[in-house]
């Protein structure tokens, strides 16, 4: 694989400034129709109004994914939780909604997710990283979806942390990336 100077190889993903390269990721008029990230920011914010949380903790989410056929689909999910305590039928975060919504359309790899919801500290490490990441549920899933080879969800797959209000700077990880910082 070529490296380009100033880009760093990690696996299969070579990344370059703030994006990455993956094995997966054809670029094409296809995928560019979408828009750019300020549109992903915006159907992400826009998700979070069919959110419902007990807490009032409203995460909306948007991503790109890939078919078998090369076709790029879109994206969407939000979270629900009807009560504190332990997870119920139907409660499920954003995160797991983008993954969902890729199987139903029949998408092989998750490119990249942004999700949208209010700054807040790491809920089982405590890290501030200046936006909310994937809580602990949702890594304990990702676990489980790496170890599914057809599971849409990759270790390269890109996901784009926006803090809802626009006050602090978006923060980007691989899966991998966000499963090593919180273990």
């Amino acid at each position: 694989m070529h490296t380009p100077a100033g880009a760093i190889t990690f696996g299969s993903i070579e990344m370059v400034g703030r994006r990455q390269r993956n094995r997966h990721h054809r670029p094409s008029p296809r995928f560019r129709h979408f828009g750019e990230d300020a549109i992903f920011h915006r159907y992400a914010a826009d998700m979070r109004a069919h959110a419902r949380s007990y807490r009032g903790y409203r995460v909306g989410g948007s991503g790109v994914g890939v078919t078998a056929g090369g076709k790029y689909v879109q994206l969407l999910g939000y979270n629900t939780k009807a009560a504190e305590g332990p997870r119920q039928h139907g409660d499920l975060c954003a995160e797991m909604r983008l993954i969902d919504d890729a199987r139903s359309k029949a998408s092989d790899v998750i490119l990249e997710m942004w999700i949208a919801h209010d700054p807040e500290s790491d809920d089982a490490t405590g890290l501030e990283l200046g936006v909310k990441i994937s809580c602990v549920h949702c890594r304990t899933c990702f676990k489980t979806e790496l170890r599914n080879p057809g599971s849409p969800l990759k270790r390269e797959t890109r996901i784009n942390f926006i803090d809802a209000n626009g006050k602090k700077t978006p923060r980007s990880f691989t899966v991998e990336q966000i499963l090593r910082i919180c273990s």
